[in-house]
């Protein structure tokens, strides 16, 4: 009875908590998983022996690294005593007869849905012991299963949770009635420490890429031999036309006089003409001025 009335209590506080901080938390989903490696500190307001005070308890959320598709995801939730006061204790002695019992509710999301987004209750029970006034409680940790249908992203993040005791023998109402009920009092730590769970597809493709290399391999050695065709032929005809060309250069060289410079064979030289010439001038510049003394000598 005081079980059943504990969570209704905190699943009422809870819920809040998630449309609160439900639009936050989705808003930095990462697309890997995320371990959370050590205990995150989270802020709760906890009421416990009449008196209400701020817990930072410590956290620790942990689960599988690379789940697979239809396979059951455990995570496991732990609440921690608080780094400083003030810390989960006992108000009174606790007979052997009673056994600390954890209680908490968490906020299950998934981005797509592969499994269903909501509260999930999950509990704790430790062993029957005694335990003196004042010393702390230390309760156990809570387990969150799950199957996804599909590939995707699972946040867990942590909620609220109360700690109470119930008879060892798991019949009747506990006498202290509740230690402590904790709600979240920072949504933002809740959900710094949540954590993130990437699932993914079980790797199969070996055997299909098998035989492609086969394949490849049949065709790859066609064309090595086609390249091999064509190289020499373009190297025989480039050498065999170079040669003719020369060839036709070199027979045609004699014939032509005029292009080798070999013009002195051709008639006498210039030099004569151009001599003779002077000397004719001479002779009928000599051969006019005796003409014209002559003239003058009879006049």
């Amino acid at each position: 009875m005081l079980k059943s009335k504990t969570r209704r209590r905190v699943a009422v506080k809870t819920a809040a908590i998630a449309a609160a901080c439900g639009g936050i938390f989705f808003g930095a989903v990462p697309a890997i998983a995320s371990m959370v490696a050590t205990p995150k500190t989270v802020t709760y307001s906890c009421t416990g022996s009449g008196t209400t005070a701020a817990y930072k308890v410590q956290v620790d959320i942990t689960g599988p690294l690379t789940p697979t598709p239809n396979s059951t995801v455990v995570a496991t939730w732990a609440v921690q005593q608080p780094t400083a006061s003030p810390f989960f204790t006992a108000a009174s002695a606790i007979p052997a007869t009673e056994r600390l019992v954890i209680d908490g509710d968490a906020l299950v999301t998934s981005s797509p849905s592969i499994v269903p987004s909501e509260l999930r209750t999950a509990a704790a029970t430790a062993a029957a012991a005694s335990v003196p006034a004042g010393a702390t409680l230390q309760p156990l940790p809570m387990l969150i299963t799950m199957t996804p249908t599909g590939t995707g992203v699972i946040a867990v993040q942590p909620g609220s949770f109360s700690l109470y005791l119930e008879p060892a023998s798991g019949t009747g109402s506990a006498s202290g009635g509740d230690l402590y009920v904790c709600d979240v009092a920072a949504t933002a730590e809740a959900s710094a420490a949540a954590l993130l769970i990437t699932v993914k597809p079980s790797g199969t493709s070996t055997g299909t890429g098998t035989p492609t290399p086969t394949t490849t391999g049949t065709g790859t050695s066609t064309p090595t031999t086609t390249p091999t065709t064509p190289a020499p032929t373009v190297t025989v005809t480039t050498t065999t036309t170079a040669e003719p060309t020369k060839t036709r250069q070199i027979g045609k060289t004699p014939g032509g006089g005029a292009s080798t410079g070999g013009g002195g064979d051709a008639g006498p030289d210039a030099r004569m003409i151009m001599l003779s010439g002077a000397l004719m001038v001479a002779g009928a510049a000599i051969g006019g001025l005796v003409l014209r003394r002559r003239t003058a000598t009879r006049g």
